[in-house]
C-alpha cells in the first residue's frame, strides 16, 4: 500500500507542474495578444492566422492546463488519503466532504458574483439608455 500511495503523491506531483506550465504558457501567450492589440500591431499569437484562432488556442490550453491540475491534485489528494495511519475511509469521507463542501461554496460564490455584474452592468445599461432620450 505505501508503494502505491508514493507513486499516487509524486505522480500528482509531477501532473501539477505540467499543468501549471501549460497555464503559464497561455498566460504569456494572453499577454502577448494584449501587448499586440495595445500597439496596434497583428492581434494573432501563437502561430494562429487571426485573434479568433488565438483565443480558442489560448482556452484550449487553459483547459487542459486546468485539467492537468485537478488531475494531479486528486491523484496526490488519493496517495495522501492511502498513507494516512487514521483509517482509509475515515479520511476518504473527510477529504470527499471538503471537496464537496469548497465546491458548493465556490458555486455559491459563482452565482453571488454573477447577479452582482449582471445588475451592475443592467444599471449601466439603463443609466447609459438614459442619457440619449432628448432633452425636453
Amino acid at each position: 500500500m505505501s508503494l502505491l500511495s508514493d507513486v499516487l503523491v509524486i505522480s500528482g506531483v509531477a501532473m501539477d507542474l505540467v499543468g501549471a506550465t501549460v497555464l503559464s504558457h497561455a498566460h504569456n501567450a494572453e499577454s502577448m495578444v494584449d501587448i499586440r492589440e495595445e500597439i496596434g500591431a497583428e492581434k494573432s499569437a501563437l502561430g494562429e492566422k487571426d485573434a479568433f484562432a488565438t483565443q480558442a488556442q489560448l482556452l484550449a490550453e487553459k483547459r487542459i492546463g486546468f485539467f492537468l491540475l485537478t488531475l494531479g491534485l486528486s491523484l496526490n489528494l488519493a496517495g495522501l488519503v492511502m498513507k494516512t495511519t487514521e483509517g482509509t475511509w475515515t479520511m476518504a469521507a473527510l477529504a470527499a466532504s471538503v471537496v464537496v463542501a469548497g465546491l458548493a461554496g465556490s458555486a455559491l460564490w459563482v452565482r453571488m458574483r454573477g447577479r452582482r455584474i449582471r445588475r451592475e452592468i443592467q444599471e449601466a445599461r439603463r443609466s447609459e439608455g438614459a442619457g440619449d432620450l432628448p432633452e425636453q
